[in-house]
């Protein structure tokens, strides 16, 4: 496995071993910032010989990851641009025209309660028949730190998700058909 080292999320060997396991035809990404978990998913892909693509968006607020082309040029040294469409479109407007179809989603945008649960909501038939929702947080310590809005530890057992990390500040967690999947990486 070789993936980017990324200081802050410890998670990336599981967010890796989940592509590995699910084999996704169909990955969307929204939050790639500098391109640390879309390199990691294109690696699994690439690594495994597995037939996926990921399209891989974000609203590109330069003043806090910078610009998309810089992002790009991430993809490009790890050799891995050929796995990944990366392009403009803010989360609200993907739920609001229909949320196409998916195998795999990460998701990190800045997550709160409201919005995993609007994911949730808008995605919740392709998780009940065998689509993977992977999100950065989901522990009570990463809410301490959570940005304006509520806390996802709290609305836990409503979605049914499973927290990936320890009770830990950038913590991991996933939503999936437990009756589909055993994905257990501790």
């Amino acid at each position: 496995m070789n993936i980017p080292t990324h200081g802050k999320y410890e998670w990336m060997p599981i967010l890796y071993d989940f592509v590995v396991t699910i084999e996704p035809k169909k990955i969307i990404e929204f939050g790639p910032g500098t391109g640390q978990t879309t390199i990691t998913m294109a690696k699994a892909l690439d690594e495994n010989n597995i037939d996926g693509h990921i399209k891989s968006y974000d609203i590109w607020d330069d003043r806090y990851w910078g610009k998309k082309a810089v992002t790009q040029t991430e993809y490009d040294a790890w050799s891995v641009s050929n796995y990944i469409t990366l392009d403009h479109l803010d989360f609200y407007d993907w739920i609001k025209n229909g949320c196409e179809d998916f195998d795999f989603l990460y998701f990190d945008i800045n997550n709160t309660s409201e919005k995993l649960e609007i994911l949730y909501d808008a995605v919740k038939t392709q998780i009940d028949n065998g689509s993977v929702v992977f999100f950065e947080g989901g522990s009570k310590e990463r809410d301490s730190y959570g940005h304006n809005g509520g806390g996802m530890y709290d609305i836990k057992d409503k979605l049914g998700y499973k927290i990936l990390t320890g009770n830990v500040k950038y913590s991991a967690s996933a939503i999936y058909n437990t009756d589909m999947y055993d994905l257990d990486f501790s």
